[in-house]
């Protein structure tokens, strides 16, 4: 946006039903002219989720299935999947909730749950809906969040990526004196967090507008880099994870068929599927070719090495099979040029960081989690780990030296995801800001932004020991693919 137009407040919404956008202005208005325009009342009841408290009043050991004003689907049963959550738009004060939607399944797998409510409307009035969505899957599989407005489908979210609360924006024209409202998730694993949920009645509905994010924060620079974009042909969604000091690129990319791994080199491209798998994501890569991921095969999740043309399968020893069924419970983040391997594993306890040096396996937790939910997914020569944890108030990055761990947060960031490190200590990964999700470079103290241009959201996972930088966004048509290079000196 140009820096001459003065703006006060930005509010996106992307929808497959309407796309819109709504500026305020901070332009000044007189005393005689400063009568407070009436707020439209919310005809949702509990919108914000901070009538309860977090905690059941039925059951002290469990969080709050009670919503008021909503009905939940699994309330009723023991192992709720939606609950209320200390983690918001307001940045998780207490008892500023958020609702939990995790997974649940069934014989045959994931199953949908919802969380509903009947509304007050009246015939042929028009309406605004808003909500905040956030997801927690950073290897996105089998996710949908759907949107239901008097029984009518008007929006699917299907594999949603990792990010922080966004605002979606939809209207609607009420057909009936009572109109139901419904959220329904599914997920294979991880969960979507629901806030600031909205119906108001307004005087017209608003055009199919798009609004791109601001260039980059104004917190932060923007890192001075070259982009490249591309994508696997014939791929849905091309996803590039990591970058060695050949310039080597891996990652994983999808099509009609599912998820597969991939290899570029130069402008030439090699997929891949662990033997007999339904799906395949490759990670990190070393100077050597090795590439580490994860894979799905036989209602399982593993863990796998690729060397060459063989594969090996490296899982995380003592990991329940029953429990992996149901979760994404372990994956290989990254392996550096000492054949030395850094992810993640879920048990009953958590979700931990592991590292595996030879045939030796060693977990750890940050010491500041206060979920137990610890992700490692990026490693130097120097054994350097970066990671993230989720906290009291939502996630934040850290470095690992050793046994020492070292937080961090880009400044404003309402969350932080650190995701690759290189040799000179350079750290990349993603963060929200408000209004989308930019990637950052962390050199030293300093940080600045990465936004590819055009985007509307941008995933930073891997860096070499040349600085090139990989990862993937959204051009608001599908994923694809970059590489960002420095630019060079005049």
């Amino acid at each position: 946006m140009k820096s001459s137009q003065k703006l006060g407040l930005i509010i996106s919404g992307i929808t497959s039903v309407f796309m819109s956008t709504a500026v305020v202005s901070s332009t000044y208005i007189p005393k005689a002219q400063a009568i407070p325009k009436k707020q439209a009342e919310n005809l949702v009841v509990n919108g914000v989720f901070t009538v309860d408290p977090l905690v059941s009043p039925y059951d002290r050991t469990r969080n709050n299935p009670f919503i008021s004003g909503w009905f939940n689907s699994t309330a009723a049963d023991v192992a709720t999947t939606i609950f209320l959550e200390n983690y918001t738009v307001d940045n998780a004060e207490n008892y500023s909730l958020s609702v939990r939607l995790a997974p649940r399944y069934d014989d045959n797998g994931p199953i949908f749950t919802y969380i509903s409510q009947k509304l007050k409307t009246i015939p042929g009035r028009q309406y605004e809906l808003s909500y905040y969505l956030a997801n927690a899957d950073d290897d996105p599989n089998e996710n949908v969040f759907q949107t239901y407005v008097g029984g009518k489908l008007i929006d699917e979210k299907v594999n949603v990526g990792f990010q922080g609360f966004t605002k979606y924006t939809y209207y609607f024209v009420a057909k009936s004196r009572i109109t139901e409202l419904k959220f329904a998730s599914k997920q294979r694993s991880y969960w979507y967090n629901l806030d600031n949920v909205s119906v108001v009645p307004v005087n017209k509905l608003s055009k199919n507008e798009i609004s791109k994010p601001e260039p980059y924060p104004s917190s932060i620079p923007a890192a001075k880099l070259v982009f490249t974009t591309f994508d696997v042909p014939n791929a849905i969604a091309t996803d590039a994870q990591s970058i060695n000091d050949q310039g080597d690129i891996s990652g994983y990319f999808r099509d009609s068929a599912g998820d597969h791994g991939f290899l570029k080199q130069g402008s030439s491209f090699t997929t891949f599927d662990y033997p007999n798998a339904l799906l395949t994501y490759a990670n990190g890569i070393n100077n050597q070719g090795n590439v580490v991921g994860s894979y799905y095969q036989n209602t399982v999740y593993r863990t796998f090495l690729k060397q060459g043309n063989s594969f090996s399968n490296i899982d995380v020893p003592g990991l329940d099979p029953a429990f992996a069924q149901y979760f994404n419970n372990q994956s290989g983040r990254d392996i550096n040029n000492q054949g030395i391997i850094v992810g993640f594993f879920r048990d009953n306890t958590g979700t931990h960081g592991f590292l595996k040096k030879g045939n030796n396996y060693s977990s750890f937790d940050n010491p500041n989690t206060t979920y137990q939910y610890t992700i490692a997914n990026g490693i130097n020569d120097w054994g350097n780990i970066v990671g993230y944890f989720q906290g009291i108030t939502g996630y934040h990055a850290f470095l690992k030296q050793g046994n020492n761990f070292t937080n961090f947060d880009v400044p404003r960031a309402i969350f932080t995801y650190a995701s690759g490190i290189n040799n000179q200590g350079d750290i990349v990964g993603f963060f929200y800001d408000g209004i989308a999700n930019r990637g950052f470079l962390k050199q030293g103290n300093n940080f600045s932004a990465i936004n590819v241009p055009g985007a509307y959201a941008t995933y930073v996972y891997g860096i070499n020991n040349k600085g090139d930088i990989v990862g993937f966004f959204n051009d608001g048509i599908k994923r694809r693919g970059f590489i960002a290079r420095k630019k060079p000196s005049n």
